[in-house]
């Protein structure tokens, strides 16, 4: 399987910031900053999936 590298900037969490759903988590692999932003923004997303529910 092919894999693609990260693009340089800011990626969605699923996770809700401060518990305010309209903002959420994200997180720049570049540099590991970590902050939220409110899910009107644009920020790129990255799919990812369980390794442990096919055991």
């Amino acid at each position: 399987m092919a894999t693609t590298s990260f693009l340089s900037g800011y990626y969605w969490s699923s996770s809700v910031w401060n518990g305010n759903a309209s903002n959420r988590c994200i997180l720049n692999f570049g540099n590991g900053d970590f902050n939220n932003n409110n899910t009107n923004n644009n920020r790129y997303v990255r799919c990812v999936r369980d390794l442990l529910a096919n055991l």
